[in-house]
């Protein structure tokens, strides 16, 4: 493998120096680049850009008098907030965060739909399927409708963006969930803290199955320098002889390197293929295409294990291995983050702003981010007793796929 290109790590976008002190000027200047950037290069503007022009001067004028560098970031939010994008993120601040919990609206309640495995919300005791109540003393209906205040037009998908917003804000003191258990209330207490450094391997990889014979790899949000394409390909290495392959994409950081991905994609194909459209402005489309590696494609079947924390770099691996090594997806649906991400750097904070610049799109033409599992696995009526219920449904298709 030429790995010099290629074993760009995953990393996290807009590290920078400790923040400065900007005059009203600067901060009025930082506004002002960004929100030129977005307005010319955002790929994804339908019923949006009405409210984001409207909103602007507020918007701008609340960056320019900000008192401190949170308030700051705020404003800008509260502009990026508009276009209900949780590809659209600053790399501080709090659009996009998240403390483990997934939930959107289910014939008019609010549902926990997925929760991280051994997450915050996972500790405290959340499950798939609870109906939410009241996020911090409020009532669900009304601490949504403070999220959507001002930012928009709201249909469904607003209002599941913001069900999610109002359930990740950071802050200092834990976020209080009250949910429908059984007949009564449930309080919830889920800790609202960054995650920690990751640490550890990049890639998990072994030989699962009763005789051992199917492949198991894992990739982890690695910590910056890890050669990602590098340590697949020497697990790969190790499980050719498999009768089938299942790959982890279930903790894969939305930002991530695409150097990487087409180096992954490069071995399962001995010749050049096309594995995704994206769309430029004026609505031309160009096949994107992976090289092989060099190396003996793996041959076997392939399943890949998805759920809603495969993000951003995550989701175009998984479907790019859907379009060249022709895998099975086993889970629930991805993040659904929308397009191929632009990144600017504001000339005075240092802040960078990220949003989908092209859309992204399927070799069928239809979006990458309504890519469905294959075998989709309903978390709150897991099938398979205690444990992964996707590992164990992957386990069960991969039988009869490579039995």
């Amino acid at each position: 493998m030429k790995a010099a290109g290629w074993i760009a790590a995953f990393f996290v976008a807009g590290a920078m120096a400790a923040p400065v002190e900007l005059t009203p000027a600067q901060r009025g200047e930082d506004f002002d680049v960004a929100w030129r950037a977005v307005d010319k290069g955002y790929a994804y503007f339908a019923r949006e850009r009405a409210a984001w022009n409207r909103y602007r001067p507020a918007a701008r004028a609340k960056a320019v008098n900000a008192r401190t560098r949170e308030d700051f970031v705020a404003a800008l939010e509260g502009a990026l907030a508009i276009l209900h994008d949780d590809h659209v993120r600053l790399s501080e601040g709090r659009l996009g965060s998240r403390i483990g919990i997934w939930a959107r609206w289910q014939q008019g309640e609010a549902r926990v739909e997925a929760v991280r495995a051994f997450g915050d919300a996972d500790v405290a005791g959340l499950r798939p399927g609870q109906r939410i109540l009241r996020i911090d003393g409020a009532p669900v209906d009304k601490a949504v409708a403070r999220r959507l205040q001002g930012h928009g037009p709201v249909d469904a998908a607003a209002r599941d963006w913001a069900l999610r917003h109002a359930l990740s804000d950071l802050a200092a003191r834990p976020l209080r969930i009250e949910v429908q258990e059984g007949s009564g209330v449930r309080a919830v207490e889920v800790e609202r803290k960054a995650a920690p450094p990751a640490n550890g391997p990049a890639i998990v990889a072994r030989r699962i199955g009763e005789h051992r014979d199917l492949g198991y790899i894992r990739l982890k949000s690695g910590p910056a320098g890890e050669k990602v394409a590098d340590h697949f390909e020497g697990a790969l290495h190790h499980l050719r002889d498999t009768r089938g392959l299942l790959v982890d994409l279930r903790d894969v950081p939305t930002e991530g390197s695409r150097a990487a991905t087409l180096a992954i994609l490069g071995l399962f194909t001995a010749r050049e293929k096309p594995w995704q459209l994206r769309e430029l402005r004026g609505g031309k489309r160009v096949v994107d295409k992976v090289a092989p590696s060099g190396v003996a494609p793996y041959g076997a079947p392939v399943l890949v294990l998805v759920d809603r924390w495969t993000a951003g770099e995550g989701e175009a691996l998984a479907a790019g291995l859907v379009a060249v090594a022709g895998a099975r997806l086993v889970g629930t649906r991805m993040a659904e983050l929308r397009g191929e991400p632009r990144r600017i750097r504001l000339p005075h904070s240092g802040i960078v702003v990220s949003f989908p610049a092209e859309r992204t799109l399927q070799l069928d033409g239809k979006p990458r981010e309504i890519l469905a599992p294959h075998v989709e696995v309903d978390l709150s009526a897991p099938s398979g007793g205690p444990g992964d219920p996707i590992l164990y449904r992957a386990l069960k298709e991969m039988e009869k796929s490579a039995g």
